[in-house]
């Protein structure tokens, strides 16, 4: 899970390594450039011809980098981590070997954290790096999701157990009690639970959660998991929300890690299972309790019964 400790224990492992070479560990950020209209990243500080000079830093982003190791973060990369992966991959496990002195464990290391946030694109990328240089670098990951089945039989899955204790971290130091996703949406549920039937204008308010969901880099990947989070855990749904809710869910596309959809389409399938969901849990018929459900018949039967009686006295 998210908090966890997995970067902790991989940076615990680089030390390790670094010992065991004889060389200082000591982790720096640097940019590594822009992304040029052809997909190559550029050095850090250094624009496109004919771009404007003011506006070099468009674009770049920091890894990490320490004598053993350079790191990147896929959550910071805005859903461009094939463009930015496409050339350091190319590059970086070229000529390695020659680090290996007498030890024969020089291979660079190159670790990508939130891996489960990779492109389908990303993943055939690190496919070919390893099959091109097996033996000559090495690949570590951290992800909240198991390795896409294409690459992995390149890696050995550590698992890493334990609650989000960054989370609770941060809740010590800021003084008070942020929300997290899961009590987001848990609340957005709870809104609809108490509305009135659905309505044309509340698609309004649903794009309005979905836009403010992307602006804060919320991936698709991990809203379905937070969602089904909150599904299974939600004390006041019925059992029939609870499986409606699932099943639509369940429905979705591309919510494993190293499967993605076009970014046009993402607000689309938000928006579309926002929508199913509203629906699901105002919906009066499963909210209703049993015998009142069938109120339309009972109310014809009385009506045709009157009409028996009002038929039947005399003039």
């Amino acid at each position: 899970m998210a908090g966890s400790g997995k970067k902790t224990l991989l940076r615990e492992a680089l030390i390790k390594v670094a010992e065991l070479r004889g060389l200082p560990f000591s982790i720096q950020m640097r940019g590594t450039g822009a992304t040029g209209a052809t997909g190559d990243v550029t050095e850090a500080g250094a624009t496109d011809e004919g771009a404007d000079p003011e506006d070099s830093s468009a674009g770049q982003f920091m890894m990490e980098t320490s004598l053993v190791h350079m790191g990147l973060d896929i959550a910071r990369m805005s859903m461009q981590d094939k463009q930015i992966l496409r050339p350091v991959l190319t590059n970086l496990g070229q000529g390695s070997q020659v680090m290996a002195g007498e030890q024969g464990r020089g291979a660079r290391i190159l670790v990508i954290y939130h891996a489960h946030l990779l492109s389908s694109e990303s993943v055939l990328l690190l496919q070919a790096c390893l099959e091109q240089n097996e033996g000559d670098l090495s690949i570590w990951l951290t992800s909240e999701l198991p390795v896409p089945q294409r690459i992995r039989d390149w890696f050995v899955e550590i698992g890493v157990a334990g609650e989000d204790r960054a989370f609770e971290n941060f809740k010590n130091i800021v003084g008070i009690q942020p929300a997290d996703w899961p009590t987001i949406f848990k609340g957005i549920i709870d809104k609809w639970r108490r509305a009135d039937s659905p309505k044309i204008q509340d698609v309004k308010e649903v794009k309005a959660y979905v836009y403010e969901m992307l602006m804060r880099n919320l991936r698709w990947v991990e809203a379905t998991h937070y969602i089904l989070d909150v599904l299974l855990s939600h004390p006041a749904i019925t059992e029939v929300q609870r499986k409606t809710a699932i099943s639509a869910l369940a429905k979705c596309e591309a919510t494993g890690g190293g499967y993605t959809i076009p970014s046009y389409r993402i607000p689309i399938l938000w928006e579309s299972l926002f929508l199913q969901l509203r629906s699901i849990f105002t919906n009066a018929e499963a909210d209703a309790p049993p015998s009142s459900r069938r109120a339309g018949k009972p109310r014809k039967r009385n009506m045709e019964a009157s009409r028996g009686e009002v038929g039947g006295m005399p003039a």
